[in-house]
């Protein structure tokens, strides 16, 4: 794939508001760079490995900020150094009917202002699973610069795996002053509506990809605060574990471009079509 494909794909993808643990995946297919396992991503700086993120911890890299994005007892119970804790609350909208809909853009200026994050800040996000991605979605579509900020390959998990060391005190952070940057026709791209999915159903160059797991997408688990079980017809089921390695030495770390690329391919999710992800 191209450089030209790769950016037209980039600009197709759509996202329902609700959870986006696909996102990295489908930006990053490509083979222009190498990233640990042998990635081959369109954009490997969006990911940092443990060993780096050591290294930067270490040398006590300034304007760097991790965010650890579990519930608070697991985040007490043993995070990485120095990260500070956010949870699906708090970028979920208080005020709004639905749950789970995205938090409008003054309760995440308030929130990162509160974690001690300004516009110079480089953030590192990590989870135990692929609520980190949703962080980065948010920021991303409020115009958080994209450089600015990183996954931890593999999460909570790869970094214990190395024997690194964890913290049960959250930090002390000082408040900072944070305000997004005005959107772009970009970041627009990164949210689509309810009457533009429904228009999308019976579109061929378009797919409605389900994400959640296989007891949510068959109608037998509901996610906590989800109002009923069940899809959305016609939808094309991709799980999100799908994109990471399952055991081994990189086990959670994302799969490589290829590979990836194999799994949406498979399932007729191909850089021709606008994708909707939910």
């Amino acid at each position: 794939m191209g450089n030209e494909e790769i950016k037209k794909f980039t600009r197709r993808i759509r996202e329902l508001s609700l959870v986006l643990p696909l996102a990295l995946s489908l930006v990053a297919i490509g083979q222009s760079a190498q990233a640990v396992p042998n990635g081959g991503y369109a954009h490997p700086e969006i990911l940092v490995q443990p060993e780096e993120l050591k290294t930067l911890i270490d040398r006590k890299e300034p304007n760097l900020r991790l965010i650890d994005v579990r519930e608070k007892l697991q985040y007490l119970s043993g995070h990485i150094p120095g990260a500070v804790q956010v949870w699906r609350p708090d970028i979920e909208d208080r005020m709004h009917v639905l749950p789970g809909m995205m938090a409008v853009q003054k309760q995440v200026e308030d929130l990162m202002g509160d974690l001690g994050i300004d516009n110079k800040t480089t953030i590192i996000i990590y989870s135990d699973g692929p609520d980190n991605g949703r962080l980065w979605w948010v920021l991303a579509y409020y115009g958080f610069p994209i450089r600015q900020m990183k996954l931890l390959d593999g999460g909570i998990g790869a970094w214990k795996a190395k024997g690194y060391p964890v913290e049960i005190v959250p930090p002390k952070v000082e408040k900072a002053s944070f305000k997004f940057q005005k959107e772009t026709k970009r970041v627009r791209t990164m949210l689509c509506s309810f009457s533009d999915v429904k228009s999308a159903i019976r579109e061929r160059d378009k797919v409605i990809l389900d994400v959640r797991s296989k007891g949510e997408f068959w109608g037998e688990e509901m996610k906590k605060g989800a109002t009923r079980p069940g899809r959305i017809p016609g939808v094309t089921w991709i799980e999100w574990k799908e994109v990471l390695v399952e055991d081994g030495p990189y086990k959670d770390c994302w799969k490589p471009a290829d590979e990836i690329k194999k799994v949406f391919s498979s399932e007729g999710v191909t850089p021709d079509k606008d994708i909707y992800i939910y």
